[in-house]
């Protein structure tokens, strides 16, 4: 074989193995890109759906309560309570509704409306006009409405159709805590509402379902049909399925307590999505056939000297893909490809050092461990090395009932403010901010970050985030924000700490039955009333500068050994005298409390109590468990069977 076709051939395969990859590569990212495209637009339809259902909800039970707060219709309620059919008619005037219903606390219907009179929900009346309990699922959530007054919004099953429907309580007075009727406004879903969520999108198809039968969708019957048997044929958790050879993206829920299984499926085309680029692809085939013809014409032009280079050229490029940035290609001639060949060579030199400072800072974040590894980068040890170290969690007290009360923006500006001025407090103590928990905080101290007694950082860390708490309070308190506090819990022992995960995912942290402590010694002070609880060791450890006072000795759950817990107070701070006698007096209490004389100990904490003393009231009221219930073997260890 001449030198000609062997050029000839090196060139062909090249150009193949070159679109062939290029048409791969694009392919499989296309797809993952459009993929993930099509499952953040689902569930972006899915908040619209969810959003559309808290604003028809909210403005319901708004309506409901304005109507309901009538001065004329409460005279009313006072003096006739078996008919309401008229403000049923009036409620579902007012509220748009297709459904309105009020039961008493018999169970029996005394009112039914209906904003579409022809609506076929209106037969349900016939059912409910004996008794509530003729519609089993129903006539639960109005038992419970009724049982403790709280209003309640949920999609519920009725008859062939979903209805979404809101239970708000009635009351003689506005100061009564129970219901004398249930008032139900409820709005049917149907294609116009499927019209509405879907904002007009002909990519997503929207089919709600009863007993895996469409109830409504933005579909023709037939392929709503079809839709709703492939996506609920699917495997759980797959995320997809095909129809008709057509690849489908699907997103599923469903709604509990509407009696029947109930629930509704979003499916998009990843077929359809891929079609442009798929017509793209052959595109590029033919261009690169077209360019495989061109070049038969010039690899006959060529000579021996332009190839080597050329060949040293393409190969480095392959490898460059496959992610090897220590090739090196030399500069064989001073022409044109003797400059291309330095400026690939300047090229891959600055790929492999974006690469390792992409690899290096997308895998550590806090500035302390990036420091060590770069310093000392024979300690990066994977699976991590078993260390003693101090663990702190902490968590915003009731933090769900505060979160309800402000809008998303507020609630995130709130907590990005607190957790900036917690961390501030953390790291100015040498510690490490290992993660966020919601709106808790890990963090942990010791060698090689930790430079001096690392029990001693974590605990001043401690009462720097419950004084800066306390600091940020009377901000709020002026700005009309509200009032949060703070639990912290400490412990120290040997855990595992290092670099844990996989090649792709790394992760600097700690784990171990001392981080499981830790985060249970915060929930502990829920029991007590207390802010900071730290255990024995972490005392020990962080020496005699500590102010503290034990509170007990504690199974925590999911632990088989006990653990004895203190209140951390100050560093280096003595007690007033008031202080002084309290702590006195409680550990006086304590003592006799662990040798089970719990007459003795309830006449201490007692004392205690008078002053004030969470934890003494606690500890009063257990003694009188005690004294009534006295514990068959009395070991003085108080087991958690809470978190």
């Amino acid at each position: 074989m001449g030198l000609r076709a062997k050029i000839f051939l090196a060139f062909f395969g090249i150009l193949f193995v070159l679109v062939g990859i290029t048409l791969y590569v694009t392919n499989t990212q296309t797809t993952t890109f459009e993929r993930a495209r099509i499952i953040e637009e689902l569930q972006t339809t899915q908040l619209r759906f969810e959003e559309k259902f808290r604003t028809e909800r909210a403005h319901t039970l708004k309506l409901v309560r304005t109507i309901t707060s009538d001065q004329k219709y409460r005279s009313f309620l006072q003096q006739v309570r078996d008919n309401f059919f008229s403000f049923a008619e009036e409620i579902a005037k007012d509220t748009d509704a297709d459904i309105v219903t009020i039961f008493d606390e018999d169970l029996k219907l005394r009112g039914f409306g209906a904003a579409m009179p022809n609506s076929k929900i209106s037969k349900q009346r016939n059912v409910w006009m004996k008794n509530a309990t003729a519609v089993p699922y129903f006539s639960e959530t109005i038992h419970s409405v009724l049982e403790d007054g709280k209003q309640r919004a949920m999609v519920m099953s009725l008859g062939s159709r979903l209805v979404d429907m809101v239970h708000v309580p009635l009351k003689e007075a506005r100061d009564e805590d129970y219901a004398v009727a249930v008032v139900s406004v409820g709005h049917e879903i149907n294609d116009k509402w499927v019209e509405g969520l879907a904002g007009g999108s002909k990519s997503i198809q929207v089919v709600f379902y009863k007993n895996k039968s469409p109830v409504a969708s933005n579909l023709n019957i037939t392929d709503r049909k079809k839709i709703t048997s492939a996506a609920m044929a699917a495997p759980e958790g797959s995320g997809s399925f095909v129809l008709d050879g057509e690849r489908f993206i699907v997103q599923q829920g469903s709604f509990k307590h509407s009696g029947d299984p109930s629930g509704y499926v979003f499916t998009a085309s990843l077929d359809k999505a891929m079609a442009p680029f798929v017509a793209l692809q052959w595109k590029i085939f033919y261009t690169a056939a077209a360019a495989l013809g061109v070049g038969i014409l010039v690899i006959f032009l060529i000579t021996n000297k332009i190839v080597l280079p050329i060949r040293i050229l393409v190969d480095g490029t392959r490898r460059v893909v496959a992610g090897d940035y220590d090739f090196k290609v030399e500069k064989h001639t001073k022409d044109e490809v003797g400059e291309l060949s330095e400026a690939f060579g300047h090229m891959v030199d600055g790929l492999k050092e974006k690469e390792l400072i992409r690899n290096l800072f997308g895998k550590y974040v806090h500035p302390s461990i990036v420091n060590d590894i770069i310093a000392n980068p024979e300690n990066l040890e994977r699976g991590g090395t078993r260390k003693v170290q101090t663990l702190l969690f902490s968590d915003i007290a009731g933090f769900t009932t505060i979160s309800e009360g402000m809008d998303a923006e507020e609630l995130v500006s709130f907590l990005n403010e607190y957790m900036g001025a917690m961390a501030a407090e953390i790291s100015s103590s040498d510690g490490i901010l290992d993660k966020y928990l919601g709106d808790g905080i890990m963090a942990f101290w010791g060698p090689p970050f930790t430079k001096e007694n690392h029990a001693l950082c974590a605990c001043r860390a401690a009462l720097g985030m419950q004084k800066k708490l306390f600091k940020m309070r009377e901000i709020w308190r002026a700005e009309g924000r509200p009032r949060i506090d703070m639990r912290i819990g400490l412990a120290t022992g040997d855990v595992v700490v290092g670099d844990i995960g996989s090649e792709h995912s790394r992760d600097y942290t700690c784990i171990g039955d001392t981080v499981n402590l830790s985060s249970r010694l915060e929930g502990v002070n829920k029991v007590y009333g207390t802010g900071i609880i730290i255990d024995l060791e972490t005392r020990d450890m962080a020496g005699d500068t500590l102010v503290t006072r034990e509170l007990d000795t504690v199974q925590v759950k999911g632990r088989d050994g006990d653990t004895r817990i203190f209140e951390l107070l100050g560093i280096g701070a003595g007690f007033d005298r008031d202080m002084a006698d309290l702590i006195e007096t409680y550990e006086s209490g304590l003592s006799l409390y662990r040798q089970g004389e719990f007459e003795g100990a309830l006449k201490q904490f007692d004392i205690a109590a008078q002053k004030g003393d969470t934890a003494s009231t606690v500890m009063s009221r257990r003694c009188r468990e005690y004294q009534e219930n006295p514990p068959a073997e009395w070991t003085g260890i108080r087991a958690m069977d809470t978190k």
